[in-house]
């Protein structure tokens, strides 16, 4: 990415994340004078050229700004978004900030639920067939960075509905739509809201650009017309299905079975939904089905969604830490026999109710341990359905667990939750959810 001139223009950050910071750091170095604005009081290293303001959003860090550039975990609705609004002052995001910048074609994913994996997966298809891709957005690394990162090809990018709210012309060549689920009820009036909000992936692409849609998910189907379709449960018309025990394509690019479902490294029905999506963009983009099909064979996942962390007579412990809303709780207990699970789940609230995990629940967990601040309104949402306890901690939790399950069950940590309350964020939380579970599966001195 060659960085613009903007010398003589002046530019607000709203948010001292990891986002805004580096929307600063590319305004600052394109020689804008930029002021960077947090209602907190974030830890920030040193930001040359950049003015803070820390603890509010004082009139000041607004006079005389050109544009404003908002971070995702700031509303539109916010007070301060609102009245910058009024004023016709342009707020855009990061991500929008980065298309302006870049010629480099972008590939985007959006969804509730498997966004990083399919992204993930997305990318290692485009590394095999020699595309040289980047990776970045809501996984991890802003945009605006992994433009910068030197590579030649598309950049494959996460999209939350966050960061969707705040795009004006950002379009990708390649758009896939997996999923939507109840979510983020502490930030949108409603789910159609929600939806409508993901659905702007696909509102400035042009003739020659494809989009990939979910047809098993019914909330999806106006915006099935026109684009690829997938399907798990072999819907007629979808361009990718599930049939017979594999991975079928019917498109322009290439017709045919892609793999076995039981040769995928992946091999649960979310993840078949995921490497469907995932193989229908890479496709899409002109990757070769060989390279695709590799990759559906040998990638085994990513941290923090479904991994095995220790494993103690019989039992497994696995960090599912990015599983923080009911819908994906839903979807990985599905790939889960009778009663083979242990549950560990709770952590601060995102506004929505828990009643929609019972059926899984019931099915698949013999105990559920609730740790956090939801755990009251998680144990009345699930009374009944097995044996419900309230633990309070992880570390509890997770000691607990080690005691109730059998040979053969799962402990599971997926909250249905974010983790604000008691961890840094859904990272901090795995991690400390594969040291405790480590330790109790440690061989004992005799």
């Amino acid at each position: 990415m060659t960085l613009p001139d903007l010398s003589g223009r002046t530019y607000a950050v709203i948010g001292g994340g990891r986002s805004g910071v580096a929307a600063a750091r590319f305004l600052a170095g394109a020689g804008a004078r930029v002021r960077l604005t947090d209602a907190g009081t974030p830890k920030l290293t040193e930001l040359p050229g950049i003015e803070l303001f820390l603890g509010g959003h004082p009139a000041a860090c607004f006079a005389g700004v050109d544009e404003v550039v908002l971070s995702p975990g700031v509303a539109r609705r916010a007070p301060v978004v609102r009245a910058l609004l009024d004023r016709g002052i342009s707020v855009i995001g990061e991500v929008e900030l980065a298309y302006r910048h870049t010629n480099r074609p972008l590939l985007a994913v959006t969804g509730t639920n498997g966004k990083s994996t399919t992204v993930a997966w997305l990318y290692a298809m485009l590394q095999e067939a020699g595309m040289r891709p980047s990776l970045g957005g809501n996984i991890g690394t802003p945009l605006i960075e992994a433009l910068a990162d030197g590579e030649p090809g598309p950049c494959v990018v996460e999209l939350s509905s966050f960061q969707l709210e705040s795009i004006v012309h950002f379009r990708p060549r390649v758009a896939g739509y997996l999923n939507l689920s109840p979510d983020h009820e502490d930030r949108y009036p409603d789910a159609g809201a929600y939806g409508a909000a993901k659905a702007r992936i696909f509102e400035n692409q042009q003739a020659g650009d494809s989009g990939v849609v979910n047809l098993d998910d019914p909330s999806l189907a106006p915006l099935v017309a026109g684009r690829w379709a997938f399907s798990v449960a072999g819907r007629a018309g979808a361009a990718g299905r599930v049939e017979a025990g594999a991975l079928w394509v019917e498109t322009d690019r290439f017709t045919g079975r892609l793999i076995d479902t039981r040769a995928m490294a992946l091999g649960g029905r979310h993840d078949q939904a995921n490497g469907l999506a995932a193989a229908l963009m890479a496709l899409a983009w002109n990757a070769e089905p060989a390279a695709v099909a590799t990759v559906l064979a040998r990638f085994t996942g990513l941290t923090h969604r479904g991994e095995v962390v220790a494993e103690h007579g019989g039992v497994r412990f696995a960090d599912n830490s990015k599983a923080t809303n009911v819908g994906a709780v839903e979807t990985v207990l599905a790939s889960f026999g009778d009663r083979e699970v242990v549950l560990i789940a709770g952590g601060s609230s995102k506004g929505g109710g828990f009643a929609q995990l019972r059926p899984a629940v019931a099915r698949a967990c013999s105990h559920c341990l609730l740790i956090g601040q939801t755990a009251p309104a998680l144990a009345a949402a699930l009374a009944g359905c097995c044996t419900v306890e309230i633990v309070g901690a992880l570390g509890e939790a997770v000691a607990r667990a080690a005691c109730l399950a059998r040979p053969g069950q799962t402990v599971l940590l997926a909250p249905a939750c974010a983790s604000f309350d008691q961890f840094a964020n859904y990272a901090d939380r795995g991690a400390r959810f594969a040291a405790f579970a480590r330790a109790v599966a440690a061989p004992r001195p005799v």
